[in-house]
């Protein structure tokens, strides 16, 4: 599914009053924040939980936290220079 199609369904359900955000055909919703996993000091990582099952998603790889970072964060999922930290 495109990242297009995919804002399309999730503006669709905001509008009929839905929370969630549909991500490799589950539907997640944010349910709070946690520190950058590679060090940045500006960003944070959304915590989400899949509204069917209950799993929750901290960020790993290829997740919906994981592309949520990389499309707000600033610095998206790329670790910071040695100087930087």
């Amino acid at each position: 599914m495109t990242a297009q199609l995919t804002r399309l369904i999730d503006a669709a359900r905001q509008l009929a009053g839905q929370d969630g955000t549909f991500y490799s055909g589950r539907i997640w919703q944010f349910e709070g924040g946690r520190a950058c996993p590679i060090g940045w000091v500006d960003c944070s990582q959304a915590v989400f939980v899949d509204l069917t099952t209950g799993e929750h998603d901290y960020g790993e790889p290829g997740g919906v936290g994981d592309a949520d970072c990389r499309a707000n964060c600033r610095h998206g999922m790329q670790p910071p220079a040695e100087e930087e930290l």
